[in-house]
């Protein structure tokens, strides 16, 4: 019988909602053991789940995080915090370099392009398979909460989508929650994380931040 069959998505979103958040994490672990990685954005809170994690387990899985090509300083210095902290970061990227994107499908990055959909899929979606495949991922770790978007507010603790259980441990998070643990842990925030993959309705820019540098508050 494979796993898939013997979990009770039901069952165990409803014990999810009375268990702590490192409670969540060890399930995680203890049921998908070596298939179970992390996904990091590089944005906001992004050192929030690796430590927590850690803090849970006594280690962290490693980390996948797939790089665009355009992120800016910020996120990438957090992608350092996190290898400096002895994080296993695991980066793709798209086969296509972003000069061959930028000739082949110009003006892209406007959600209103034809090409919209397509460079996102070649950025973002296809590298992202390669290393779930690639890395034999069973399931994965991922930081997003319930209040930070209409499409959120309807995610499970534990989702089985597309042969991939996604696991969510802070879903249940708010701003003054995941605040004061990034303040208590003395966690770094990227305050300028930008995606470009989801639009340009989005708040922050690298170059308004004079040092742009990711470090623990004092």
């Amino acid at each position: 019988m494979s796993i898939e069959e013997k979990l009770d998505l039901e069952e165990i979103n409803k014990s999810f909602v009375k268990k702590e958040s490192k409670e969540r994490i060890k399930w995680a672990y203890e049921t998908f053991k070596e298939g179970l990685f992390l996904t990091t954005s590089g944005g906001n809170t992004s050192a929030v789940l690796p430590d927590l994690t850690r803090e849970a387990l006594g280690f962290c899985p490693p980390i996948i995080f797939v790089d665009t090509g355009y992120f800016n300083e910020c996120t990438h210095n957090m992608l350092k915090y996190l290898e400096k902290e002895g994080y296993d970061i695991r980066i793709f990227k798209s086969l296509i370099s972003k000069k061959e994107i930028e000739e082949k499908y110009p003006g892209w990055s406007d959600p209103g392009s034809d090409y919209f959909d397509k460079v996102v899929s070649i950025i973002k979606h296809e590298p992202l398979n390669i290393g779930l495949k690639e890395l034999k991922v069973k399931a994965w770790l991922g930081g997003i909460m319930r209040h930070e978007t209409e499409e959120r507010k309807k995610a499970d603790f534990v989702q089985y989508i597309k042969g991939l259980y996604q696991v969510f441990p802070i879903l249940d998070w708010d701003d003054c929650k995941i605040n004061e643990y990034l303040m208590f842990n003395k966690l770094p925030v990227n305050q300028y994380h930008f995606d470009i993959t989801k639009g340009p309705d989005q708040k922050g820019e690298c170059n308004i931040w004079k040092e742009c540098g990711i470090k623990r508050k004092d």
